[in-house]
């Protein structure tokens, strides 16, 4: 027995060194634990805010594709109805050369697809209409006499 408690005498400073060491190495193991755990925390917040980021930006992304689908929509309606107008006046222009040239009604209402009702008002406008060049002098010489008559008034005042 004597050996017994010289043996753990002595191996007990020894055994203090190792079990200190030994507490130690755990304990700084799980200061680098802790350390990249809070490294992974941060870069988890951080991804997940660009992520939100990345999501907000996509919702706005989308409804300005969305707005530019309704104005691009908008846009080919208007063209298509101003295609409509140019195609109609120009069947009427059509239709004005034609019977300018001489061309019956008849044939002016087959070849531009009119109604005979608008071929012959069409007709008639041509030949009591005007020349341009007529008519804007008459716009001129009234609006001259309304200037003029203006001018007193305003001198006589």
């Amino acid at each position: 027995m004597d050996n017994w408690a010289i043996q753990l005498l002595i191996n007990t400073p020894v055994l203090s060194v190792l079990l200190a060491g030994g507490l130690f190495l755990l304990w700084w193991r799980h200061h680098l634990l802790a350390k990249h755990f809070i490294s992974l925390s941060l870069q988890h917040e951080r991804l997940e805010n660009q992520l939100r980021a990345i999501n907000s930006g996509q919702l706005g992304m989308g409804r300005e594709i969305r707005k530019f689908a309704t104005e691009i929509a908008n846009v080919e309606h208007v063209q298509q109805q101003e295609s409509q107008k140019d195609s109609a006046s120009k069947t009427f222009e059509q239709a004005g050369i034609l019977l300018a040239k001489g061309v019956s009604i008849e044939e002016v209402v087959e070849v531009c697809e009119i109604s005979p009702a608008e071929a012959e008002l069409l007709a008639i406008m041509r030949n009591s209409a005007p020349s341009y060049s007529s008519f804007e002098q008459s716009e001129h010489g009234r609006l001259k006499k309304h200037q003029s008559t203006q001018f007193r008034a305003r001198k006589s005042a």
